[in-house]
């Protein structure tokens, strides 16, 4: 019997799902984290669920593993400290950055420019010199890249970045000095920019390089941690890592690309997100994933999560393919206080695991979502079904004091008004995803997963006048699950601007050949043979003059390029005119900018099979009826509490109704109506 293993780390619960190749069965699994050292948490996942499955470490075939360590480290500078080798002259690059400054328009009056990834006094200017095309105008100075390889030794600086101007075109210089540099310094952790992003625009590049290269010895130890877990408990099994991009890598693979898993935790449950949806016959949707920290938002149109050639991390431009998504600091424990004692706010500052929401009883002080839940009677008196006991009283007690009395309130409108400030946040956040994109939320399924993602998925849909929305059958632990729907993905991109009347389509066409080349070969060194590999081509363009490109597929049958370019060329104006209302054909000459290629290590993912309809009706899943508090009518009502079905269901419920599982509770409030669709999944809809 052979088991594939998906673990996500979150800032709360570390979820497991175990997913049985042969017969489809699931089994979900959710431990506390441990934010000191995260493997020790994967460890306890991995031994708990071999107990209550009764398996064998040699029954586990794959471990699929999505990390926040890497996000944490940038979000918190907590990288090893680095040294950065440049072109001589531009030293200053990082510090110069770019000229706009984050914010709103009058930012600048008050904005304060954040340290550098790397302080100028570790920044070492070398001479040697290409051209735009990639041609040498000056000899790389060996002698002087030894030299600044033993200072930064003396240093102890244990991690090195290597940035040179045009080695996008040509990355023969940064190939030496890297070579020149272990001569000198065998132990240090080295990247250059060629092998980390090759593409243009410097600041971008060098800085995606310079956290890169921090996060390789964190990544290292963690990753070499956690292969001491794996061997502790028995297994042998292959471990592959979730990148932002949605694909996942292995472990060796991730650690000389670690800035590839900067988003890894949120990525995989938008992977999960879109193939549940699809199977359910809804290919435009919204998710939401609530957490125990934060809230992540993405839209998916026809099946496909948005993807992004670069985005955003805090203060940091990073170019790397990642997922379209946003964040707000809103989840289950987030805390909840007073600004000036007199206006309410939500987070970012959150209890976490430890010592978590006042309700755990682990000392935790400060009132939280979570605490506001339990005080309303969204959710019932305890966790993980029934494992973890959970303190009304003290929840109460804590937004009594902290909350309502402060403001003059009752208890349970300072409740309410914590999810209602919750539920705005999130759905502005939302808004960002789709409004900000030209995207109208109704016409979308809301798709709600996360530990508390059932919980305000009915308030925030009605804040967007949606009118569906789709949680799954382990919405506590979809992350961990889209683990299991991913496959390794490789990509590389090579910068070669040219203008539609000028192709140089012979050059193009050595281009392609050298990227399948490189992802092949990245993909081989992954083990996989050509006959599980999928090649995807496409091309960065814009109108000449832009300085935004716009990336499209570029359909490639029997290497045929000069065909598929002309194809793209076409397709990219109705692209634009989608995503901006507007397009320039025949008016405006369009340019390449880059060009690459995406290549899949297919890893077989789980299929989803429609279940038999249950002939159990909802009276027969009833456990109780609770209190639970209305917002619009400021009152308690008896509210029914059932747990949740597994199985499709004929009979619909309309809401108010309390839903409990193991991972999660999803609260259907008044004027909505759950359905259970053919693969167990919680269809909510709501009239006009």
């Amino acid at each position: 019997m052979s088991w594939r293993i998906g673990i996500d780390t979150g800032g709360t619960f570390t979820d497991l799902v175990a997913l049985n190749d042969e017969t489809g069965e699931e089994k979900v699994f959710k431990t506390s984290s441990t934010p000191d050292d995260p493997s020790r948490a994967f460890l306890t996942a991995v031994q708990g669920v071999m107990k209550e499955l009764g398996v064998e470490a040699s029954d586990i075939s794959m471990l699929l593993h999505g990390t926040t360590v890497a996000t944490n480290a940038v979000l918190e500078s907590k990288y090893s400290r680095l040294g950065l080798i440049v072109t001589h002259g531009y030293r200053d690059m990082l510090e110069v950055a770019r000229q706009n400054v984050p914010g709103e328009f009058g930012a600048i009056t008050w904005w304060i420019k954040p340290a550098r990834v790397v302080p100028l006094e570790l920044v070492r200017e070398v001479k040697g010199r290409l051209n735009y095309k990639g041609e040498e105008l000056l000899p790389l100075d060996e002698d002087q890249i030894r030299l600044t390889a033993r200072e930064y030794r003396e240093l102890g600086v244990k991690a090195i970045a290597i940035s040179f101007i045009h080695s996008y075109r040509n990355p023969v210089h940064e190939e030496r000095a890297r070579e020149l540099i272990l001569e000198e310094y065998p132990e240090c952790f080295v990247s250059t920019s060629a092998d980390v992003i090759r593409e243009y625009r410097e600041y971008e590049r060098t800085l995606t390089t310079c956290l890169n290269t921090g996060l390789m010895p964190l990544l290292s130890t963690y990753l070499d941690k956690l292969s001491d877990r794996i061997h502790e408990a028995g297994a042998s099994a292959p471990l592959f890592v979730m990148k932002s991009s949605g694909g996942v890598a292995t472990a060796n693979e991730l650690i000389k690309r670690p800035i590839a898993a900067s988003l890894s935790g949120p990525a995989a449950g938008i992977i999960a997100a879109a193939a549940i949806s699809a199977a359910a016959g809804i290919h435009d949707v919204l998710t939401l994933d609530m957490g125990g920290t934060s809230t992540d938002m993405a839209l998916i149109e026809g099946g496909i999560p948005r993807l992004l050639n670069e985005g955003k991390i805090d203060i940091y431009d990073i170019k790397s393919p990642m997922i379209d998504m946003t964040t707000v600091g809103a989840g289950g424990g987030s805390i909840a206080w007073l600004s000036g004692n007199k206006s309410l706010r939500i987070g970012p500052q959150s209890a976490g695991a430890s010592p978590g929401p006042v309700c755990y009883g682990r000392g935790g002080q400060e009132p939280t979502i979570t605490d506001a839940n339990i005080v309303l009677g969204r959710i019932p008196p305890y966790l993980l079904g029934g494992s973890m006991k959970l303190d009304r009283q003290a929840a109460y007690d804590a937004i009594k004091s902290k909350i309502a009395d402060p403001l003059g309130l009752s208890v349970e409108k300072a409740a309410a008004g914590i999810l209602e400030l919750t539920t705005q946040s999130i759905a502005a956040g939302i808004r960002v995803v789709s409004v900000r994109r030209g995207r109208d939320p109704r016409n979308y399924a809301l798709f709600a997963f996360g530990g508390a993602g059932g919980l305000l998925a009915s308030p925030v849909a009605k804040a967007l006048d949606m009118r569906t929305i789709l949680v799954p059958t382990a919405p506590g632990a979809t992350a961990a699950a889209g683990l299991l729907y991913s496959d390794v993905r490789v990509d590389h991109v090579i910068t070669d601007v040219q203008s539609e009347d000028m192709l140089d389509m012979e050059r193009l066409n050595d281009e392609f050949k050298q990227l399948r080349e490189r992802v092949m070969d990245d993909l081989e060194q992954q083990g996989f043979g050509s006959e599980r590999v999928q090649l995807q081509a496409f091309l960065d363009m814009r109108y000449v003059g832009q300085a935004f490109e716009i990336r499209v597929s570029l359909p490639i049958e029997h290497q045929a390029v000069t065909s598929a370019i002309h194809s793209a060329l076409k397709n990219f104006h109705a692209i634009h005119e989608n995503q901006y209302g507007y397009a320039y054909e025949n008016k405006t000459l369009v340019e390449i900018v880059n060009i690459g290629v995406t290549g899949f290590g297919l890893l077989a993912p789980p299929s989803l099979r429609p279940k038999a309809v249950s002939n159990k009706q909802w009276s027969d899943l009833l456990k109780g009826v609770r209190q639970l508090y209305i917002s619009e009518t400021s009152s308690y009502v008896d509210c029914p509490v059932y747990e949740r079905p597994m199985e499709p269901m004929a009979e619909p419920l309309a809401g108010p109704a309390v839903i409990t599982q193991y991972d999660t509770t999803t609260v259907v409030e008044p004027g909505w109506t759950v359905h259970v669709n053919e693969y167990g999944h919680l269809l909510i809809t709501r009239e006009v």
